[in-house]
């Protein structure tokens, strides 16, 4: 049977103006309302049903897309900051490995590798790579991560001398950023906690909490 969704009006007024959505209860940023989620697994069950009879095309066209796909796949390379960058994907990877080499190196197969986004992603059921950005004098790396499918990204910094990762994170940011030519500052956006909108400017020191961070500006005309 087709799921049918209940229609509730819900008045919403902007700028003078009054519009009707009846199916405003299905926003839900908690994604915990039980009545939200029931309705969304009838609409899959019900979508998995009507296509099930094709899963064998399902199946094959999905094979004859991968069966074009080579299976290494090495990016062309580009030069910054004295170093030569590159992403490669490894045959059955779904995702990119990403490397560098110094600009000057004739050893092509020498690469140091920054970060394999398969280990990343290998404990966890969704996974997606926002920005990468790495300082001016080379030595430190950040890289905004999604593992909830929400863009609601963390930032994480790691040491690219000795490997490690630094401890603190910076949660719910926009996957884009900026650093200062000192190499230890960190500009990013925080987003809005119920717009999801990015809003704030932050400044971060690096090897210090996110709670330490100074509010550059703030957005608070959200129209």
């Amino acid at each position: 049977m087709l799921p049918k969704a209940a229609r509730i009006p819900h008045a919403m007024t902007l700028h003078g103006d009054t519009r009707i959505d009846n199916y405003y209860w299905l926003r839900d940023d908690t994604r915990s309302q039980p009545e939200v989620l029931d309705y969304l697994q009838q609409e899959n069950s019900y979508g998995h049903r009507v296509m099930a009879s094709q899963q064998a095309l399902q199946d094959r066209i999905l094979k004859e897309i991968i069966d074009r796909i080579p299976q290494r796949e090495v990016s062309a390379p580009y030069i910054k900051n004295g170093y030569r960058y590159r992403h490669i994907y490894e045959p059955g990877c779904e995702y990119a490995i990403y490397q560098r080499q110094s600009a000057f190196s004739e050893e092509w197969d020498e690469w140091e590798t920054l970060l394999d986004a398969n280990k990343r992603a290998a404990h966890s059921e969704f996974y997606s790579m926002g920005g990468m950005a790495i300082t001016p004098d080379n030595t430190i790396m950040a890289l905004a991560e999604d593992f909830l499918s929400r863009r609601q990204y963390g930032i994480r910094f790691r040491n690219l001398e000795t490997g490690n990762w630094y401890p603190e994170l910076l949660d719910n940011v926009e996957p884009s950023f900026v650093w200062a030519n000192d190499s230890w500052t960190f500009y990013y956006a925080r987003k809005h906690p119920v717009t999801l909108l990015p809003y704030q400017v932050w400044r971060h020191a690096i090897g210090t909490p996110a709670s330490q961070d100074t509010l550059i500006y703030e957005e608070k005309d959200d129209t």
